[in-house]
């Protein structure tokens, strides 16, 4: 047997004349309806799912801090035993150090409430005085006992600007449009 090299003239197939059929039967199925169909829709469904976020939580971010539904960091206080338990051994984190009368108002108050608190935690109003300080995790000396005090939980507000919820309305609209227009075609044929 000779390998393809050995092919010259006639033998040598040209290459448009080798795949025409193939990029007949492609270019076929590519124009038939039932693709065009099938893409329209699948297009339809990518608009539609890509649009849908910006729909729901572009209203919630305008509503949510009317509602009290984000910044409002939950601080936790440990108890002595744990505080003592947490900066024990060797090598013991170095936390900020304070004492109860260098805490604002706003923190002294939850900072009490969370200190007797069953859940040893409480809501902090909105961003105070000793905030980051708090989020990396402090000691706070109270009645000369030491109380490790963190955020633990902080729900910032989604920013509305980054939802444009006009545009995302229209992208749920051309997405479902675009995902009915097979079956609406059909129909009134």
């Amino acid at each position: 047997m000779s390998d393809d090299t050995d092919l010259q003239g006639e033998d040598q197939g040209d290459f448009e004349e080798h795949f025409a059929p193939v990029i007949r039967s492609v270019w076929r199925t590519m124009t038939s309806r039932s693709v065009q169909t099938y893409t329209i829709s699948f297009v339809g469904m990518i608009v539609l799912s890509a649009s849908i976020g910006g729909v729901i939580l572009g209203p919630y971010a305008a509503i949510q801090p009317t509602y009290g539904l984000c910044d409002r960091p939950i601080v936790e206080v440990y108890s002595p035993t744990d505080t003592a338990e947490l900066t024990a051994g060797d090598d013991p984190p170095n936390f900020r150090q304070f004492s109860y009368d260098e805490l604002t108002s706003a923190e002294q108050e939850t900072f009490d409430e969370a200190r007797t608190s069953a859940l040893q935690e409480a809501e902090l109003d909105g961003r105070t005085a000793h905030f980051e300080e708090l989020r990396n995790g402090s000691v706070v000396t109270y009645e000369g006992e030491s109380y490790y005090t963190v955020v633990a939980s902080l729900d910032d507000c989604v920013d509305e600007t980054a939802f444009n919820v006009p545009l995302s309305i229209v992208g749920v609209v051309v997405g479902l449009g675009l995902s009915a227009a097979p079956g609406l075609r059909r129909w009134f044929n």
